[in-house]
């Protein structure tokens, strides 16, 4: 007999489907086999578990990557709505107003106002530059998806249980890359309920058993990396930064994948959470 477990994981294989194919056309068949449902049920508990339809989640996700795309790309917003899954200009600012209550031409307008959240006083501003810029290689991990507060104690104790399950596979957690995929942003989304995945990178030859399917590949991306040091609840002033200060004054161009945190020194290697350190990687077009 099927376990919870089990459908829990196979329904967070179907989140990381439809994260990254939103802008394609979505295969009910291939989503029928990530989760082990019919479709008509498989609605049924998506709605169950992440308070919104399929359908509702795809356009969600839709616009919120156009979002960034409005923010971090110079893109003329006909291309922005073509690579994001719609037909045409009209049909993605309808959808775009109908969620931010903007229209994208207007959101683009806004981009300073929204990443500088008081007037900084450009005399007294440091320049602030990213440590480096880097491919990161293709890598397979283990993960975890988790919906909720990212700056809630729940996210502390899913990696607990996560490491935990890793260990049990016979991954050795204590030497394994950890790192988070942030894929939502606060000043881009409605609430504070963030998909935050998990992932431990494990080599190519471990077998993972059925029950536990949550294997996937993140593929090759170019980065700029900067450094984080202290707690995780300090982590957004240096996001603040980021967004602030480099991001007006880089050459670079953001591309709209997500976010990645990998944590060099944790709870797990260091005592004192004013010594964690956190390399935050934020994607570049190439």
């Amino acid at each position: 007999m099927e376990t919870k477990e089990f459908y829990k994981n196979r329904l967070q294989q179907v989140v990381s489907y439809l994260r990254t194919q939103y802008n394609a056309k979505i295969s009910i068949k291939e989503l029928e086999e990530l989760s082990n449902f019919s479709y008509r049920n498989l609605q049924r508990v998506f709605k169950a578990n992440y308070n919104e339809t399929i359908g509702a989640y795809l356009s969600r996700i839709k616009v919120e990557n156009g979002a960034k795309m409005l923010m971090y790309s110079n893109e003329e917003i006909k291309i922005i709505a073509e690579s994001i899954g719609y037909a045409d200009v009209y049909t993605f600012s309808k959808a775009f107003k109908k969620h931010f209550g903007i229209s994208p031409a207007m959101y683009r307008n806004k981009k300073e106002e929204l990443f500088q959240k008081e007037p900084i006083n450009k005399l007294e501003s440091m320049p602030f530059f990213e440590e480096k810029i880097t491919v990161l290689p293709q890598k397979k991990v283990l993960f975890t998806t988790f919906k909720g507060d990212y700056y809630s104690n729940k996210l502390d104790t899913l990696w607990n249980l996560f490491l935990e399950e890793a260990e049990q596979l016979n991954v050795n957690v204590k030497n394994s890359e950890c790192f988070g995929i942030i894929w939502d942003e606060p000043i881009l989304s409605e609430t504070i309920q963030y998909d935050y995945d998990a992932c431990i990178v494990i080599d190519d030859e471990l077998t993972i058993p059925n029950k536990k399917f949550k294997v996937k590949t993140i593929p090759q991306q170019e980065y700029a990396v900067f450094t984080h040091i202290g707690s995780y609840a300090s982590i957004s002033k240096t996001y603040d930064k980021i967004f602030s200060k480099w991001l007006f004054s880089t050459n670079k161009e953001l591309s709209e994948k997500p976010f990645i945190e990998i944590y060099k020194k944790h709870e797990g290697n260091t005592e004192h959470e004013n010594d964690f350190e956190t390399e935050i990687y934020i994607p570049l077009k190439g």
